[in-house]
């Protein structure tokens, strides 16, 4: 008797399936792993998988080849031990201090880091029993008399937000080192293509690859790479609290990594153009550019990144708020957005958005002030760059 075929809400679940199985030829470009679960034959495969195996997998907030790939691209790119992907930068910053830290622990980080990692520490690590010092960074017998027998992790950015205040990665990583301590180190605004922290000592470098590393302003997404030990201890925690990204963010930020040494040199560029016609302009008060040398930290950034300063910077307008509303409003090309590192260039107020939370004191004791915008710069031409804002300041 013949075999009776399937119905056909089975044959829809079913057929086609294995299409992949039986390629001969491989895809030339990563495809979309946008499962959230993986098949097994037999319980020998889930044997293997739950041993450790890493071309394995099961569920994609434990791991996901997307994930995988991201993980070996920025690890190569950083010349880490391992690498963790997570949903957003923040999702990060969070496995890697509450996957290593426990209630008791101390933290030093640098009183400029970005506002939303200094709320997380401020209000959320501080309900588990975690303290922090936040202390001048430029300051190293600061960073050093902030040290009790509780810290645990010096926390810098290798370029702060928005004043591009650059950190002394190499001496903070001898005197972390020398003292027993980790040293995590934000490398969001340099980029792999710029500078390598863990070469000059680092433990464990952050990425919210959200910015240079996917370049397009369309995935979210973080990364840890460094330190196998952390490593491991993140990922526990990312897998417990359920901050992995998805498939679908993973494969855009992979493709868009995959130009980031070229962007890097166009953005450093154009940035460097755009911040000697800023410093130029009368209405322009003062430029914040480490490629520039009035910079403060001008000769410590030629020697940490000689290919490049990257394509963030600041400037402070001699007016304040209406003179800034009328810059956003002349701007032709440049759009108002509050995230950065895309090819397009754009601007945000600090004051308004990243750093909105802080009081008016703060902001005056980090300069930042009602006229400070931070640009950042995209890879359109450069001149067309410079046009824009030089046509807009004229209306300001």
């Amino acid at each position: 008797m013949p075999e009776s075929k399937p119905g056909i809400s089975t044959r829809s679940v079913h057929s086609g399936n294995d299409v992949d199985q039986k390629m001969v030829t491989r895809p030339k470009s990563l495809p979309i792993y946008e499962s959230s679960v993986f098949v097994y034959d037999s319980l020998e495969q889930v044997d293997d998988f739950l041993a450790g195996n890493p071309d394995n997998y099961m569920y994609t907030r434990i791991g996901n080849p997307n994930h995988a790939a991201m993980e070996a691209l920025v690890r190569d790119l950083e010349g880490g031990e391992a690498a963790l992907f997570s949903a957003s930068g923040m999702a990060s910053v969070s496995a890697a201090l509450l996957g290593r830290l426990s209630a008791g622990d101390h933290l030093i980080a640098s009183r400029e880091l970005y506002g939303t990692t200094q709320s997380l520490i401020e209000k959320e690590l501080a309900r588990f029993g975690i303290s922090a010092t936040l202390v001048e960074f430029n300051d190293l017998v600061a960073v050093e008399a902030a040290i009790t027998p509780a810290t645990r992790i010096i926390y810098t950015e290798t370029a702060s937000n928005p004043l591009v205040r650059v950190s002394d990665v190499p001496a903070l990583a001898r005197l972390a080192k020398a003292r027993g301590l980790k040293l995590l180190v934000d490398n969001t605004f340099l980029s792999p293509a710029l500078y390598n922290p863990l070469a000059d000592g680092a433990d464990l470098v952050l990425h919210s690859t959200t910015k240079y590393l996917n370049g397009h302003s369309d995935a979210t997404g973080g990364i840890l790479v460094g330190d196998g030990e952390w490593i491991a201890q993140a990922r526990r925690f990312q897998i417990n609290a359920g901050g992995s990204a998805s498939p679908f963010e993973a494969w855009l930020t992979f493709r868009g990594a995959k130009t980031l040494s070229l962007r890097m040199k166009a953005h450093s560029a154009n940035a460097q153009a755009l911040a000697e016609a800023l410093e130029g302009h009368p209405t322009v008060a003062r430029v914040f550019y480490p490629g520039l040398p009035s910079h403060p930290d001008h000769a410590l950034a030629r020697r940490l990144f000689p290919k490049g300063a990257s394509g963030m910077l600041s400037f402070t307008l001699h007016g304040g708020l209406a003179e800034v509303d009328k810059l956003i409003r002349a701007l032709r090309n440049t759009a108002f957005a509050p995230s950065l590192a895309g090819v397009a260039s754009s601007i945000t107020h600090p004051g308004k958005t990243s750093h909105r939370a802080l009081s008016a004191q703060a902001l005056a004791e980090l300069d930042i002030h009602d006229g400070t915008i931070r640009v950042s710069v995209g890879i359109e031409d450069a001149d067309d760059i410079v046009a824009d804002f030089q046509q807009a300041l004229d209306q300001v």
